[in-house]
């Protein structure tokens, strides 16, 4: 089968469905969070660099749960990590919530992991991470599922559910639509983040000129009560994390990353004449969870407001996990799970917004 790449100007060989052995992939076990077996295997993805030369990448990616990979009854749930440069390690305790009658399927994106680390950054962007997801459905062999992505994963999310709108040939459903601790507009995530980084030196002069000088360096007290504060509220930063920062990848942009603002599809625009071809397509169903102190403000996802609770959205909620801040899923493991276990379930057809310790 032959397919054109997003922004690359010749076709390449696309690799074909995966047959059942290999999607199946390798056997292995969850056993350092007591978790569920799972299986592991790559698929081949195709990027192009500014010159239009084509490179063959290998993605990695773990399957829990893989005997109900085609169930119709509970679709499978397909994970995107954040980073952009954080492997996809840090997001498997949330199978530890997940029912076992569902296939949890997660990622190395390109430039993390287990997957092709290519150090040209010509070779990412946002558009060519969606379509490695776009590529990984179909090896998959998968129709139907729901996606759920955290932080930058959830842009990556986000803009496949509108790829899936705007593309006519696409035969494959996204059922819901799940964005953990995701902003709308990254330039006023970094402005958020700067602003309560200020706002903690500011706090930490103020203790310097009230005591005696403390032997350890400003920037260390400053970065540590971020972190407890706005990233990781737990006491300790918990293993998964801790070891999939000191796996971390490539970082690419930040321009790619950073100037990053969500749009309403191109099909719901009064202006766009697809918004009278297709007037019945709209995004699947969205929870949107952040934590309490995240980083990611409320600022943050307002534009995530005004795009869903339109017409654009089958269903808009909003979910707020008290005493959390960017890793709700391991600061409130049991209630992360509890909202994200039943996608469809866990959102309603009219906007709505609420603060939960443990979600009912």
């Amino acid at each position: 089968m032959i397919s054109t790449v997003a922004g690359c100007s010749r076709p390449v060989h696309s690799f074909g469905p995966a047959t059942t052995s290999s999607a199946r992939g390798r056997s292995g076990s969850f056993l350092r969070f007591g978790g569920p077996r799972f299986n592991e295997d790559f698929i081949r993805v195709h990027r192009c660099d500014d010159q239009g030369i084509t490179h063959d990448l290998s993605l990695y990616y773990r399957v829990y749960h893989p005997s109900h990979i085609n169930s119709q009854e509970s679709p499978p749930l397909i994970v995107l990590h954040g980073g952009p440069s954080l492997p996809s390690s840090y997001l498997y305790p949330i199978v530890q919530n997940m029912p076992t009658s569902r296939s949890i399927i997660f990622y190395d994106q390109i430039g993390c992991g287990q997957s092709s680390q290519p150090a040209d950054e010509r070779l990412y962007s946002i558009e060519k991470a969606v379509s490695d997801l776009k590529e990984l459905v179909r090896c998959l062999g998968i129709n139907k599922f729901h996606l759920l992505g955290h932080s930058f994963g959830g842009v990556v999310a986000y803009e496949y559910a509108k790829f899936s709108l705007e593309d006519d040939e696409q035969h494959h459903m996204c059922l819901s639509l799940t964005l953990s601790n995701t902003p709308a507009n990254m330039e006023i995530s970094h402005e958020e983040s700067g602003r309560l980084v200020n706002s903690i030196k500011e706090e930490c002069m103020l203790e310097n000129n009230a005591s005696t000088e403390s032997d350890i360096p400003a920037s260390r007290i400053v970065n540590d009560r971020f972190r407890k504060r706005h990233e990781c509220r737990t006491e300790n930063v918990p293993e998964a994390l801790v070891t999939a920062i000191q796996c971390r990848g490539v970082t690419f942009g930040p321009d790619a990353v950073r100037n990053y603002i969500a749009s309403k599809p191109t099909h719901l625009h009064s202006s766009s004449p697809r918004s009278v071809d297709a007037p019945n397509k709209s995004v699947p169903p969205v929870l949107l969870i952040r934590g309490e102190y995240d980083f990611v403000t409320e600022e943050c996802i307002k534009g995530w407001r005004k795009i869903f609770t339109s017409d654009t959205s089958r269903g808009y909620r909003e979910e707020v996990l008290n005493n959390c801040a960017h890793y709700c899923h391991l600061e409130n493991l049991q209630g992360f799970g509890e909202l994200v276990k039943n996608p469809v379930s866990s959102m309603t057809t009219s906007p709505e917004r609420s603060s939960s310790n443990n979600a009912a």
